[in-house]
């Protein structure tokens, strides 16, 4: 199985890292880790799914992605929905869903995963039958769990039991991450997600817990490294893990 169709939110304008000036002219999915836009890693981490068709939800400075991805990545079909209003990325992913009819992979724009593969998200997602699989790794910093998200699964069945975005306090030391594959009926239990009293929006990890209570969420243990880039910290963090990982691994991921 392949998962031939791929959604990239990419929509934000990156508050949390306002003090850099590249954020006055580019979205924070288009901030460089060394010489390649953390948007490009999302794309190559999709082609590794399978990825043929490519929906990137775009906002602030869309142009940008735009122009930066005109001549890249002429293996993929890259469309453009723009979310004019920023209401959560479970909305954004909605804004595509006149366009899927089969199974789909997720990737948030600000995700920075480094993994040999990915195909043990596949491989769950069939042997369970599940409707959602999400990535997960063990987290050892309890602040970046408050600023994530916290999750409880199943022994033995990988079985989502219970997810809370940013918790107060941390329901596990299981983190999810942004790497997501769906069904479609995604889409309807996103239409039964309220809108979150902490953000004021539509948040993918309520949905995935409306899915969870109905039995069909599951893990996919995450075999790299994952770093969610939220703070000008977490992004020196991913610029010296590509670094040290092209010093020591040269051509590693190709």
């Amino acid at each position: 199985m392949r998962i031939r169709i791929g959604v990239i939110p990419a929509a934000g304008r990156g508050k949390r890292l306002s003090e850099l000036p590249l954020l006055r002219i580019l979205p924070k999915s288009m901030l460089p880790i060394i010489d390649k836009p953390i948007l490009e890693y999302v794309l190559e981490n999709l082609k590794k799914l399978g990825t043929e068709v490519v929906y990137i939800i775009v906002g602030y400075k869309k142009d940008a992605i735009k122009e930066y991805f005109k001549n890249v990545y002429l293996d993929l079909e890259i469309n453009y929905i723009e979310q004019k209003e920023l209401k959560g990325i479970a909305h954004a992913i909605s804004l595509t869903e006149k366009y899927i009819s089969e199974p789909f992979a997720v990737i948030l724009g600000d995700d920075f995963t480094i993994a040999r593969t990915l195909q043990n998200f596949i491989k769950t997602f069939q042997k369970r039958n599940a409707w959602v699989v999400e990535g997960v790794v063990k987290e050892p910093n309890i602040e970046v769990l408050k600023r994530t998200c916290s999750v409880i699964i199943e022994k033995g069945t990988q079985r989502i039991i219970d997810i809370v975005e940013k918790p107060k306090k941390p329901i596990s030391n299981l983190r999810g991450i942004g790497i997501y594959i769906f069904d479609p009926i995604i889409f309807d239990f996103i239409k039964q997600t309220p809108i979150s009293p902490k953000s004021n929006e539509i948040e993918i990890t309520d949905t995935i817990r409306l899915v969870a209570q109905a039995g069909r969420a599951y893990c996919a243990w995450l075999k790299g490294i994952n770093i969610n880039i939220n703070t000008y910290s977490d992004l020196l963090h991913a610029i010296m893990v590509e670094l040290r990982r092209r010093q020591k691994f040269k051509g590693w991921c190709k």
